[in-house]
């Protein structure tokens, strides 16, 4: 198989997973001639809305079946969520070509791995221990300090899966509630401010980065992404891409994938995990940037040249979660109103809290701005005139 070899707009490629990344992902190759196929276990998921086709995981013991069809009707598949099977790409593997493949994905979907391997290759890490009992978590403490935080070694997301620990008291209720038998501890970082950094490279070895993002959590869910970051972050950029290249070309990646930074107290950067894919705080390259990040995805995936991409406006983007739905649909003319947003709802029928159910983004004449704008915008989506 030719893996130098580029593939062409009119050819079919694959996503695994049909949440938002795979439907703009989806629309990003379709503008580029490209036919899209997404595997779920949901027909009505998201990416299945807009992809050419879907094949769904129906019921358990299909799943061979299922992906051997994907991977024949496909040039190349991609990731758009970590938390599926490395046994399901392997098997894709066998028919065509995964980019990032399976030894990367298995990399970053195990916390302890990952960080085990970026510590042993050199690259910046949160401080860390392996776990598997509490007497573990006891021993970690003598090199972590209080408090740490506790983390189960696989299938964790958005604050899921993890519990901050701060004294002995508590190490053996919340290994309980953790409900795993593997897990990491890590030293709680005290920080200036989270980044990441979106980087992509292709099977020819080309690499490009987007700027530094800057990303504001709440309850440990993506609230607020500026770009460009802060000054005062700016200046890490340059070591941050460093990084993301170095990381690219040591696990020899090919495809679009995300390093998430703490900047610490003291300045130094540290990563916090890798995500396979695009990201939550890459949204706003849909409008703010020459190239979005899932265009960049395809040009990867497909062995194109990618485009540096050159930031057309500051800008900022807010996640939209279901608790925005608790007071009936949001006014969705207010921000349509606004000539400053760009909306984006991901076609998911039910609101929950937590849940993402699209994003806005804001350019303006400073990143500052733009967040003040998307803040201000968000918050007037919440119905307020609702009668009984």
């Amino acid at each position: 198989m030719d893996h130098s070899g580029i593939i062409l707009p009119g050819s079919w490629l694959g996503v695994f997973g049909g949440g938002q990344l795979g439907r703009m992902f989806a629309h990003a190759a379709q503008r580029l001639g490209y036919h899209v196929a997404i595997v779920d276990q949901d027909a009505q998921c998201p990416a299945a809305q807009v992809a050419d086709r879907a094949f769904v995981i129906a019921q358990a013991g299909n799943e061979a079946e299922v992906i051997a069809q994907l991977a024949r009707a496909c040039s190349a598949i991609t990731l758009e969520f970590e938390n599926v099977s490395a046994a399901w790409l392997r098997q894709a593997e066998e028919f065509t070509l995964v980019r990032p493949g399976a030894n990367f994905l298995e990399l970053c979907q195990d916390r302890l791995r990952e960080k085990s391997s970026l510590s042993s290759a050199g690259f910046p890490t949160t401080p860390f221990a392996s776990v598997v009992c509490p007497d573990d978590i006891r021993d970690a403490v003598q090199s972590l300090g209080w408090p740490l935080v506790l983390k189960t070694a696989s299938s964790g997301y958005d604050g899921k899966g993890q519990i901050v620990v701060r004294n002995q008291a508590e190490i053996d209720s919340a290994w309980k509630n953790l409900g795993t038998d593997r897990a990491i501890a890590e030293k709680m970082i005290h920080f200036q401010a989270e980044v990441s950094l979106i980087c992509a490279r292709n099977a020819r070895g080309q690499m490009i980065a987007y700027p530094l993002l800057e990303n504001e959590h709440a309850h440990h869910i993506l609230d607020v992404t500026r770009c460009p970051a802060r000054p005062e972050f700016v200046r890490v950029e340059t070591e941050a891409r460093e990084i993301a290249f170095g990381i690219a070309s040591h696990f020899e990646v090919q495809g679009l994938f995300c390093v998430e930074f703490f900047v610490a107290t003291n300045g130094k950067l540290l990563i916090n995990e890798i995500a396979p894919r695009p990201h939550n705080s890459g949204h706003l390259t849909i409008e703010a940037f020459s190239c979005s990040q899932f265009e960049q995805q395809v040009r990867a995936v497909c062995n194109l040249p990618l485009q540096i991409p050159n930031q057309i406006a500051p800008a900022a983007m807010a996640n939209l979660l279901g608790d925005l739905w608790a007071s009936g649909p949001p006014a969705w003319e207010r921000v349509l109103a606004s000539r400053d947003a760009r909306l984006h709802l991901y076609g998911k029928a039910t609101a929950r809290n937590g849940r993402k159910m699209g994003h806005l983004t804001c350019l303006a004449e400073s990143s500052d701005r733009a967040a003040e704008i998307a803040r201000s915008l968000r918050g007037d989506l919440v119905r307020r005139d609702i009668r009984s």
